[in-house]
């Protein structure tokens, strides 16, 4: 029987994986790499590490550590890592909105921008981007036609809860939350906020609380 996967180890494995991507196409199919290398290159320790791995209930270590191309297919394999096409929407043609249309990270993944909405006009018809886009009166045709299945919100906050909503309704399946807004839906709807501010946050406390030590 599979063992449960705590959120936070989770969330760090789909880390692990990305990391170990990189690594496999700099060194080759054939590199391992050794849980003190991990906590190096993560921050996470080598306790946390091996934790971590333990849940995947598989053997991926060789001499001198773990295999990296293994290691990375039993990630993939047990918690799901996306492999097959998902379509994602951008909701907020803002500043941030313009930015993200340009975002080319995702070149080489299974995630794929089809299209982008705001509510002004304006914006839908100055802005150049590789992909359509909409107004927001058209979010449920084109969610619809396009099976898009996740969306990046970047709304103003005032906009955001509301339009979350929409895009619940629409059948959208996660939301990577740019505002600061706490949003409330369904549980089965996924949600990954972003925040630069929450990242810096982390960052002083941690200072104050830890000083220099790793």
């Amino acid at each position: 029987m599979k063992t449960e996967i705590p959120k936070p180890t989770l969330a760090r494995l789909v880390k692990l994986s990305r990391l170990l991507e990189q690594i496999a196409n700099t060194e080759g199919e054939n590199a391992v790499i050794s849980s003190t290398e991990i906590e190096k290159l993560t921050g996470w320790t080598r306790d946390t590490v091996r934790r971590d791995i333990s849940f995947l209930n598989a053997s991926c270590a060789k001499a001198g550590g773990y295999d990296v191309l293994l290691l990375k297919q039993t990630i993939q394999s047990r918690i799901a890592v996306q492999t097959g096409e998902a379509k994602c929407c951008l909701v907020g043609l803002g500043r941030l909105g313009e930015a993200l249309i340009n975002y080319g990270g995702f070149d080489g993944t299974a995630f794929s921008l089809v299209a982008g909405f705001d509510s002004s006009v304006n914006r839908t018809e100055i802005l150049s981007a590789p992909f359509p886009l909409y107004t927001t009166t058209k979010m449920q045709a084109v969610i619809a036609a396009q099976n898009i299945e996740y969306a990046i919100l970047a709304v103003p906050s005032s906009a955001a809860q509301s339009t979350a909503q929409k895009l619940a309704e629409y059948g959208i399946k996660g939301i990577v939350n740019f505002t600061p807004v706490v949003l409330s839906l369904p549980a089965n709807i996924k949600i990954e906020n972003v925040s630069v501010l929450d990242a810096l946050q982390k960052l002083a406390a941690e200072r104050a609380v830890l000083g220099e030590k790793k």
